[in-house]
C-alpha cells in the first residue's frame, strides 16, 4: 500500500469512522482527492448523504502499522 499524500492524510485524520465530511469541508482538498481515496478503498460514501464520506479501516491504517485514530497517530 502506498503512503497517502499530505492532503489525503489531512482528510483521513479529520474523517475517522464517525465523521462524514466532503470536499466542501476542506479549503485545499478537492473532489479529485476524494475520488482517488474512494478508488483506493480508504473512504466510502456515507449513507443518505450526497458528497459525504467516511473513512474505512483500510484508510485509517495508512502505512505499515501507522494508524490514525480520532486525529492522532498511533504506532
Amino acid at each position: 500500500m502506498t503512503r497517502p499524500s499530505n492532503r489525503e492524510l489531512k482528510v483521513l485524520t479529520h474523517l475517522g469512522e464517525e465523521n462524514a465530511l466532503g470536499p466542501d469541508d476542506f479549503q485545499d482538498v478537492g473532489e479529485k482527492v476524494f475520488a482517488r481515496m474512494l478508488e483506493k478503498g480508504w473512504i466510502v460514501r456515507a449513507d443518505g448523504q450526497a458528497d459525504r464520506y467516511r473513512a474505512t479501516v483500510k484508510g485509517l491504517t495508512v502505512h505499515e502499522g501507522e494508524i490514525i485514530f480520532k486525529g492522532r497517530w498511533k504506532r
